[in-house]
């Protein structure tokens, strides 16, 4: 056999391994999603074979009440909500105006809702981290302003977009930019309006066993930390496809 085509042979030795391996990590995938689908929908799923590409920002935040085992109702109507709430898939998330994760996945969840907006809904819901970052609850009551004038999803894109520089002056500027009644959004963040709404939502959130953001209850299920968006996207697909 001359040298050409040993390196032919080798080379078609290469592409034959190289198929072998993406097949396998294919099939992979679509065990896990099959597999994460089946959990969520039977309220079985064990947070512990959990293993996403992102963990949860800020693990020091561990509170001392134990977690609850199952599902957990934590919907509540008057929160901003994108999608169908007559779809066969909800999806809360408890988030951090200060934290990138939640950031990241809030970004993903917002395109989620505007490609699939009959597949599932997506409440959104707040858990301040005080000790990690100390204008989160104030930029939850701002959001909460802009909420009471139709303009929550514009805010909370402001508020994501701009997390690197955020400052307490942000919130006035931003409700500015997005043309709201100023006047009305600053009398809503000096009285408070919603401190008490936050700091239910937090409270929520600890008895539901949130300790860290983002944490998404999917149909009441559990699941810390992001979720890669390949994953979230066939789940909400496989769940449709099963509920008809």
């Amino acid at each position: 056999m001359n040298e050409e085509a040993q390196i032919h042979r080798k080379r078609g030795w290469v592409g034959t391994i190289v198929t072998l391996v993406i097949l396998l990590l294919l099939g992979a995938f679509v065990w896990r999603v099959v597999f994460y689908t089946t959990q969520i929908r039977n309220g079985t799923l064990n947070l512990s074979d959990l293993n996403f590409s992102q963990t949860v920002s800020s693990l020091s935040k561990i509170v001392s009440e134990p977690v609850k085992d199952g599902t957990v109702d934590v919907v509540v109507n008057d929160r901003p909500m994108l999608g169908s709430r007559n779809a066969p898939v909800t999806i809360v998330e408890f988030a951090d105006f200060g934290c990138p994760f939640s950031r990241t996945s809030s970004f993903v969840m917002r395109a989620l809702a505007i490609k699939y907006p009959n597949q599932f809904a997506y409440i959104y819901r707040d858990f301040p981290l005080l000790e990690l970052h100390p204008l989160a609850q104030k930029a939850s009551e701002a959001s909460a302003c802009a909420n009471a004038q139709g303009k929550f999803w514009e805010y909370h894109d402001k508020l994501y977009q701009n997390q690197d520089t955020l400052e307490e002056a942000s919130f006035e500027q931003f409700a500015n930019q997005l043309n709201l009644d100023t006047t009305h959004f600053h009398a809503c963040l000096i009285a408070g309006t919603y401190t008490k709404q936050v700091e239910q939502d937090y409270a929520d959130g600890l008895a539901a066993g949130v300790r860290g953001t983002p944490t998404f209850f999917i149909n009441g299920n559990r699941i810390p930390g992001s979720i890669p968006q390949n994953i979230l996207e066939n789940v909400i697909w496989s769940m449709n496809d099963q509920k008809n």
